[in-house]
């Protein structure tokens, strides 16, 4: 017995020293790059800036100061920007342009008028960032940053000018507009002045009409467009003539952008334009946003057509836009017609009938929207629930106690916005119930009611029913309901609970990341397959690793296979990855998210969200440059080969299958 017991002990013995021995080999050896670059984006995934975190940008390796620094930023704890303005000052330029870009993401508005203040004295890469990152942070009330932003437009970098001029922009300095056109007298760089372009036809400056007609006849269809938007606010004949030629553009996503412009104008008779190109349209999207501009411009004379389409077996997409026109001008005249398309298996056409009811505005269809708010699909039940709340007010809680009590998560979010906007306090014992159930509710609904109480709480802080929201909010098992409900407090209350969103679960293991590492030295790249044709990209592991991740594993998994492009909106992006096929669908998690300075170019691919971390499955491609979605969506690859498929397809289309290749091909 004795012999077995020391034999036990010693065993033991030498186990432990064997661990702590591992311990202290492993704290203290020497870590190879792909390791330590792993630690960081893992500590990034956790979500909390650590004294770990903060030592790697010690680290004698640039890559990695750069990298812990886009962390740092991303992450946004309260008071980082105070350490990553002190690496603007790094010896490396890479390093310092990173650490001023991820201020930008902080929302620390002190540091804007900082950055513009020394961005002169710094080199152009890191002056250029620092630039914009003042911009994200201020807003057109800051005037000693929106003032010193011009000082820049002679700046000897063309990088550094057009950084100024999107700080315009996102400064939304409206009173430094003419300065902008002044510019384009005298500017050389041609990137610069489409830049100038854009913010100009962005902000939707009406006295740069010249510089828009200069640039309708320019090569590049995007730039036609942007040319466009911006004579789209002129209003005058002349502009109304341009839109007009442009429906003949040889590029449908610039006749596109000319429909959409012409929805908007006030003078002469911008509907009979789309009509007589209605008239003979071929391409199902054009189609599609032909009917929502006369819907919008109450154009009447389109009816007969309209109705003569279905005579044609007409796309869901085309039945959906017609039907809507047609209720908004024919009002119940157009109900049999409405309810002759019930018989339809679509969701999304069922979901139109009931979108069209409410355009019909009468109080006689509320018996079949009360019929469309019993339907199978959750879908179909949303959109009734919408216009049964507009049509029926004397029923407005009755619908929304039946929304709440809803199987799928869809009609509760509906119903506590609809709460909220009518600010139904009657409600809030009821959702503390639902709250109470935790994890057996879904997030978003969740996310919803913690939206709802910091709306009451901003009209009255001492409502003590709306604290008790927000407080089970904080306490909440999802780091993103936390984080909202946190946030809230600090704006409301003045009180800092950011201690309440330790403990993140990481979606995927520190080792994955390494070895995914070393596996995608070269960028994955991804070959998609639509009922259209194939679209060939790469992805940007090196950028958003979690997001390329989380993409190749849901691809393997088959998650895609089958799904729709549920969203296609011609000249702004197409999207997909939504199980659910309506737009409220993911994988059933959420990521975070991995903001760069990499610009929605053509063909840019970018994570869908409803607000930063809340991204999963849902992926969009541009189809035009879109500079207001830069470092606001994660940007996580790049199309090779495929716009012309891309421009091809219509909502519904198929995503057939997903194959990923470990390199660049």
């Amino acid at each position: 017995m004795k012999k077995f017991f020391k034999t036990t002990v010693i065993i033991l013995l030498v186990s432990v020293i064997g661990v702590v021995g591992y311990y202290f080999y492993d704290t203290f050896r020497e870590k190879s790059y792909d390791e330590q670059l792993s630690r960081i984006i893992h500590l990034e995934d956790k979500r909390k800036v650590t004294s770990e975190l903060k030592r790697f940008l010690e680290n004698p390796v640039p890559e990695l100061r750069k990298r812990a620094s886009l962390a740092i930023g991303r992450i946004g704890s309260p008071g980082v920007g105070r350490i990553l303005f002190k690496m603007v000052g790094d010896s490396s330029i890479d390093v310092a342009a990173t650490a001023a870009f991820a201020i930008g993401l902080t929302n620390e508005k002190e540091y804007a008028s900082k950055l513009i203040n020394i961005a002169f004295d710094l080199p152009a890469k890191v002056g250029g960032k620092a630039i914009i990152s003042a911009g994200r942070l201020a807003d057109s009330s800051m005037t000693d940053v929106t003032d010193q932003i011009p000082s820049y437009f002679t700046h000897p970098s063309p990088d550094v000018r057009e950084s100024a001029i999107m700080a315009i922009l996102y400064s939304n300095a409206r009173n430094k507009t003419d300065e902008l056109i002044n510019l384009m007298k005298s500017e050389s760089d041609a990137k610069v002045k489409t830049t100038i372009l854009y913010v100009l036809s962005r902000m939707g400056v009406k006295n740069a009409g010249s510089i828009y007609v200069n640039y309708l006849a320019d090569p590049e269809p995007y730039i036609r467009a942007y040319a466009l938007r911006g004579l789209s606010k002129v209003g005058s004949n002349d502009a109304l003539r341009y839109l007009s030629i442009a429906l003949n553009d040889s590029d449908v996503r610039v006749v596109a952008q000319a429909i959409g412009e012409l929805s908007c104008q006030t003078k002469g008779n911008p509907g009979e334009l789309i009509f007589k190109r209605l008239e003979k349209e071929q391409d199902e999207n054009l189609i599609v946003a032909s009917f929502t501009a006369l819907q919008k411009l109450k154009y009447s004379h389109g009816t007969d057509f309209a109705e003569a389409i279905f005579d044609r077996n007409p796309t869901e997409n085309v039945i959906v836009a017609s039907i809507k026109y047609l209720a908004s001008i024919k009002k119940d005249r157009a109900v049999n017609l409405i309810d002759s398309l019930l018989l339809s298996e679509s969701f999304y056409v069922k979901a139109a009938c009931a979108e069209a009811y409410g355009l019909v505005n009468s109080k006689n269809v509320i018996t079949r929207l009360a019929t469309l708010f019993k339907a199978e699909d959750p879908f179909i039940r949303a959109a009734a629930f919408k216009q049964l709340v507009k049509l029926d007010s004397n029923n407005v809680k009755f619908y929304i106690n039946q929304a709440l009590n809803d199987e799928d998560y869809v009609l509760p979010v509906y119903a506590i916005e609809e709460i909220k906007n009518q600010k139904l306090r009657y409600f809030l014992p009821v959702l503390q119930t639902l709250i109470s159930r935790g994890e057996k509710i879904d997030v978003d609904i969740r996310k919803s009611i913690v939206e709802l109480s910091t709306a009451f709480l901003k009209e009255d802080k001492n409502d003590n029913l709306a604290h008790e929201l927000l407080i089970a909010g904080t306490l909440d098992y999802d780091y993103i309901v936390r984080r909202d409900a946190v946030e809230a407090y600090e704006d409301i209350f003045g009180e800092n609970k950011y201690g309440m969103l330790d403990g993140v679960m990481t979606m995927i293991s520190e080792s994955k990341i390494e070895s995914s590492i070393s596996k995608y030295k070269n960028r994955p790249y991804v070959i998609m397959t639509t009922n259209k044709g194939i679209v060939e990209f790469e992805l940007y592991f090196d950028t958003a690793p979690l997001t390329t991740l989380n993409f190749i594993e849901l691809v393997e998994s088959g998650f895609y296979n089958g799904l729709t492009f549920h969203r296609v909106v011609p000249n702004f992006v197409v999207q997909g990855g939504d199980p659910h096929g309506d737009g409220w669908g993911g994988p059933g998690y959420n990521i975070r998210c991995e903001y760069s300075d990499i610009p929605y170019e053509t063909g840019t691919i970018g994570i869908a969200t409803s607000g930063k971390d809340t991204g999963g499955s849902q992926f969009f491609f541009t189809l035009s440059p879109q500079p207001h979605l830069n470092s606001r969506y994660t940007a996580f690859g790049q199309v090779i080969t495929g716009m012309d498929v891309l421009l091809k397809i219509v909502r519904s289309d198929i995503i057939e299958g997903i194959v990923i290749k470990d390199g660049a091909i």
